[in-house]
This record gives C-alpha cells, structure tokens and sequence, in this order.
C-alpha cells in the first residue's frame, strides 16, 4: 500500500505556524535562542513556552488562526490523495491547539489521520503533552515522526513523506519517496537521502501523479532497511 505523510508547520501552513503561536502568546524569541543553543531539549523548550503563554483568550486565539496561510496545493493534493485511496497523515511536533481548527476550516481535517502534541489547559497553565516521545530515538523532537511511520505502516508499504524542517530530518530516513526544502532539503543533500525538490505542494501532487501513472512509486531499498533495524530496535 502507498501511505503519504505530511508535515504541518512549514509544509501544509505556508509559516511555522508554531513558532508564530508561542512568538504571538509566549516568549518565543529567548527561548528558541536557547534551544538552538542546546540549553536543553525540545520537549523542555514546549514546557517553558508553554508555561510563558499569555493572553491567550478565544478570541486572541481566533484572530491568530484567521492570519495562518495554508499552501495552496494543501487542498488538491489530499483531495487527491483521497481519490486514489491513499492513506493520509499529518505528522508534526506542532499542537493540535492551531492544526485541528486550521485542517477544519479548510474542510481537510476528516480525509486525513492526525498525528501531534497536545496543549492541555489546567489550573496552573498549559500542559504540554507528547503521544509520540520515544526514548530510542535522539531525533529533533519531542514526539518522534519515525515511530509514527513504523506504527501507522507495514513493513512492505511504500511511504511518501513530505516535509521542510529539522523536526522531519529522522523520519525521511525511513521513507521510499521523499519531498524535501529549506532545511530538510539541505539535509537530505548532506546525508545523500534521494529526495525531490518542491515549492508548493501542488508540485508534490504534479509528480506523485506522474509516478503513479508510470508505476515509479517504489520501495527505496535503504529505507526499507532503516525500518527493519529500527522495528527490531523497538
């Protein structure tokens, strides 16, 4: 079976929109300083900004939602995907607190599986929760993208993943077609991961129809293995 996975922030929302939440209710600009300084873990850095989120009432909340762009191929491609009866998942270490309602609004949400971490609201503050966190894994994440993969697919299934950032540099390891920019591309070039270049998703539909049509969309033997290695590692 085909199974695509998408990231979120940076890939179906034009902006990291995570970043813009925390930048917008949080104190986003230090403490992202501090983690790419290593001061400590992605998961630490959700809990401290987290904690520093104010201001955060329905309708500041509404306003910010109304400001985030989502790609304009989003829609085509999952309607596609649909069509063809390929499984679909949104994979991100985002919050479902802006993925649920931006998917909702442009009607996506229920053609595809959701997969991220969970904004908690509690008498102290919000909670941060993490379905995803492994310990076998030291990937750029507090949820790991990979274990979502391994989970959600079998061991024959070709994966198509689709992504731009650090947070999806592991999971592409693991996968038989992959569509990489920004940082990710960069990335894969480094570590010699075959990916496709791509602007707007609308070119990721463009060629995953091509392929389909000449039957090109394939098993990558090296991923093939990763995931064998990484199903006995679990």
């Amino acid at each position: 079976m085909i199974r695509l996975f998408l990231d979120f922030d940076g890939t179906i929302a034009v902006n990291d929109v995570g970043d813009e939440f925390f930048r917008t209710f949080g104190d986003f600009e230090r403490l992202h300083a501090e983690l790419l300084r290593g001061e400590y873990s992605v998961a630490e850095y959700y809990r401290r900004s987290a904690a520093s989120v104010r201001d955060m009432s329905d309708t500041a909340v509404a306003t910010f939602l109304a400001a985030q762009e989502l790609d304009s191929g989003a829609r085509d491609l999952i309607t596609w995907s649909v069509r063809e009866q390929i499984p679909t998942v949104v994979v991100s270490d985002g919050f479902d607190r802006y993925i649920e309602p931006l998917l909702e609004r442009e009607g996506l949400r229920t053609h595809v599986d959701l997969a991220c971490n969970t904004l908690q609201e509690t008498e102290i503050g919000l909670l941060p929760v993490f379905p995803g966190a492994t310990e076998s894994c030291s990937c750029f994440c507090a949820s790991c993208k990979r274990n979502t993969l391994l989970v959600r697919s079998a061991m024959d299934d070709v994966l198509i993943y689709v992504g731009d950032g650090r947070s999806d540099a592991c999971a592409v390891e693991y996968c038989d077609v992959v569509f990489a920019k920004g940082i990710l591309a960069a990335s894969c070039t480094e570590r010699g991961i075959p990916h496709h270049p791509y602007r707007t998703l609308t070119d990721v539909m463009m060629i995953l129809q091509a392929k389909l049509r000449d039957g090109s969309l394939r098993a990558r033997r090296q991923a093939r293995l990763a995931r064998q290695r990484a199903v006995a590692a679990e």
